[in-house]
């Protein structure tokens, strides 16, 4: 009896490691595949320079400002609402990005899919750091790492066939399916440690540092247009 529920922890964290990497890895392919499919949707809905930059700035504008916040409530709540919370934002922002027949609404669910990826990457890397401990963990978070990488590295290459074989459409529906399934099998493999008793965190402080982050990387993103 002792061996069987060994091999079911196991075979749960298994799933769960898996969930959690794949998410990793969903990421990267999310951010490349604004860069690689901005010229046909430039071709297909007739954005200006402007807009279609918001494919890939508000995707990263909302990340890199939302990050610390997700890991805040990442500690705070339960790390396997805000993974899976963040799965399904990602699906469903993907989702929207597909059928969007407007380079401006398309640039809010790509602000959206910042916000998803920064809760998927905080509560996915705090379930996997309650999934393993000592070397088991270090081994764990350079797999992670590592993904992310190969995500950046082959991701051009994959969202470009993707968009010549089909069309850019179907990259964010891919995504939108990969991030559902991803979803679903952490919901069943993720498991919430218990809720312990912590220092209250420091929300008025969290907010500030993320809106100061967000205007100092739209003044970033923005001085090119209207600068002199």
């Amino acid at each position: 009896m002792a061996e069987i529920t060994t091999s079911s922890v196991s075979g749960v964290t298994i799933s769960a490691t898996l969930a959690i990497l794949l998410a990793a890895l969903l990421l990267p392919l999310s951010f490349t595949g604004g860069v690689v499919t901005t010229p046909a949707i430039s071709q297909a809905l007739h954005g200006g320079p402007l807009s279609l930059a918001w494919l890939t700035n508000g995707f990263m504008l909302t990340f890199g400002s939302g990050l610390l916040a997700a890991g805040v409530a990442a500690d705070k709540l339960r790390y396997k609402r805000v993974f899976i919370a963040g799965l399904a934002l990602f699906s469903l922002s993907s989702l929207l990005i597909a059928l969007t027949e407007s380079t401006f609404t398309l640039g809010i669910y790509r602000a959206l899919q910042g916000i998803a990826a920064a809760l998927t990457l905080a509560g996915g890397a705090t379930a996997l750091a309650h999934l393993y401990s000592g070397p088991a963990r270090t081994r764990a978070f350079s797999l992670l790492g590592t993904l992310f990488g190969v995500g950046l590295a082959f991701g051009p290459l994959l969202m470009g066939v993707i968009t010549d074989a089909l069309s850019w459409r179907w990259v964010y529906a891919l995504l939108s399916a990969l991030a559902a399934i991803v979803g679903l099998v952490g919901q069943f493999s993720v498991v919430s440690a218990p809720a312990t008793h912590s220092p209250p965190a420091d929300i008025r402080g969290t907010a500030l540092f993320s809106l100061a982050l967000l205007a100092l990387t739209t003044t970033l993103i923005l001085l090119p247009q209207y600068g002199e």
